[in-house]
């Protein structure tokens, strides 16, 4: 009788214990998903169901250790509900970025993101913790010995299957992300970067390279590239584009195409090779060298994004996962145009691009291709709505380049500007959607050129070559090379038979 009284004890503690959990930290992740409809709803509940039992687990064996569990529990607690307040409120992405934040912010910063609903927020939370706390302290029975600590590794099981079945179902949502995001934090980059030793130089003078890197746009839904719906109606007037609709890469997400893009390896070569930043050379021959970006620094590009003088990351705090995230447009507040100085200089935008969730890259305006998706299942919306929200993306795309590139016209310099998106995404064919999976649909990537009226007059062999190339197939190699080509570059050794203007 005393053991099953304490089975109901320790039940319905841990029960209330889960629920305090879910209410002050677990649920802010779901909060601003778009359902859509019941189906949705009904499939993101389950998954809610799943990971709150996993959390049970882990946090059942903790309570096992009950001197270690006071101590801790309390302050894991603290932590990620104070992390969670603003989840819910700004539907911001724990992640690296967000961790990086945290530990190195100033201390003034720091303070300035107090606000009294926070304070009540916490001060509410506290006094459930130490309700809670106080009930765990009567439980005098070793709970390692309970029937539900079965369960609760049943639970921890639950978290490593669901993992392997789709990777980040649960470390990207509350608590997990916070944890996951302190562990890339600390653990040093696997990238690998050789100096650039060699007394590198520019014959060049007074040019402007704009490098526009994409994501996730495939080039077969450009109707510069012979699409059947109008998604460049800008673009397609502009006299001096010419666009590459055969570029290949087998590397299907951003965290292995971007490094390769911007160093002198193939994608061919083994990621773990170690390779030269494109921004290093460029900079040991005298150019100026910026990146603005739009998404979150991964662990993978983080040092060759940081060989460039000047780094601007804008919206730091939403990734591609929230729905609250800045549109592409905000890049170009931050791209400017000097015509004091004729230094030579190279930009790169790294754009949010067409990463799903589709309807959050776009605005109202760009609704042109209807009905679009109102849910982030897949499942509850059918491909042509899928579609439609996708081609918007293009749309958002074509405006952002031709404002880009107006901007670009005011530039004294021999300005040329290329997009290339990292990698292409799969729309439904063979029943797959997005990319990070082996599909034909995801490696053609979209690429373009735009130079202007005086990088035209002074280099129209190049010109000539570029139009020569424009339906060879090409790999995303050929921009390392291009660059260093179309920037001048001796004393350093480069493949100038893979540049696009050979």
């Amino acid at each position: 009788m005393v053991k099953e009284n304490f089975m109901k004890k320790e039940i319905k503690f841990h029960l209330g214990l889960n629920l305090l959990i879910a209410v002050f930290i677990t649920i802010a992740s779901y909060v601003h998903i778009p359902y859509g409809n019941l189906k949705a709803f009904s499939i993101y509940f389950i998954h809610f169901l799943l990971l709150q039992f996993s959390v049970f687990g882990f946090v059942y064996v903790l309570s096992s250790f009950k001197k270690i569990f006071k101590i801790v529990f309390p302050i894991l607690f603290i932590i990620l509900v104070s992390i969670s307040f603003w989840v819910y409120t700004q539907d911001i992405t724990i992640d690296l970025g967000m961790i990086q934040a945290i530990v190195e912010s100033n201390i003034d910063i720091a303070i300035d993101v107090f606000s009294l609903q926070f304070l009540m927020y916490l001060i509410v939370s506290l006094i459930c913790l130490f309700y809670y706390m106080k009930k765990f302290s009567k439980l005098n029975s070793s709970s390692i010995k309970s029937p539900l600590f079965l369960v609760a590794i049943l639970a921890i099981s639950t978290f490593f299957l669901v993992e392997k079945y789709k990777y980040g179902a649960f470390k990207r949502k509350l608590p997990y992300n916070a944890y996951f995001g302190i562990i890339k934090y600390f653990k040093k980059p696997n990238l690998k970067l050789k100096e650039v030793k060699e007394p590198v130089k520019s014959k060049e003078k007074n040019i402007q390279i704009v490098f526009v890197l994409g994501e996730s746009l495939r080039a077969d839904h450009l109707s510069l590239n012979g699409y059947h719906r109008n998604t460049n109606p800008l673009l397609s007037k502009k006299q001096q584009i010419i666009s590459f609709s055969k570029v290949y890469t087998p590397l299907t997400y951003t965290a292995i195409s971007v490094p390769q893009i911007l160093t002198n390896n193939s994608i061919y070569d083994k990621n773990n090779k170690a390779g030269v930043s494109l921004f290093s050379v460029l900079q040991k021959a005298g150019f100026s060298t910026e990146w603005i970006g739009n998404q979150s620094i991964e662990k993978s590009y983080k040092d060759i994004v940081y060989t460039n003088k000047s780094v601007t990351i804008i919206d730091k705090f939403h990734s591609v996962l929230s729905f609250k995230k800045e549109k592409d447009l905000s890049l170009l507040d931050n791209f400017s145009i000097d015509n004091t100085s004729t230094k030579n200089k190279i930009s790169t935008i790294h754009m949010i691009g067409s990463h799903w969730y589709y309807n959050s890259r776009f605005d109202s305006r760009f609704e042109r291709f209807k009905p679009i998706t109102s849910s982030k299942y897949i499942g509850s919306s059918t491909n042509e709505e899928l579609m439609n929200s996708y081609d918007n993306t293009v749309l958002y795309l074509d405006f952002f380049l031709n404002e880009l590139i107006e901007k670009l016209k005011t530039s004294s310099k021999k300005t040329i500007l290329i997009y290339l998106s990292d990698h292409g995404e799969i729309l439904g064919e063979d029943g797959k959607w997005f990319h990070a999976q082996k599909h034909q649909a995801s490696t053609n990537p979209a690429m373009l050129v735009w130079y202007s009226d005086n990088f035209r007059d002074n280099y129209p062999l190049k010109i000539n070559q570029l139009k020569l190339k424009q339906q060879d197939s090409i790999s995303t190699d050929f921009l390392f090379h291009s660059i260093l080509d179309i920037s001048g570059i001796e004393n350093f050794k480069y493949k100038k038979e893979q540049s696009i203007f050979k």
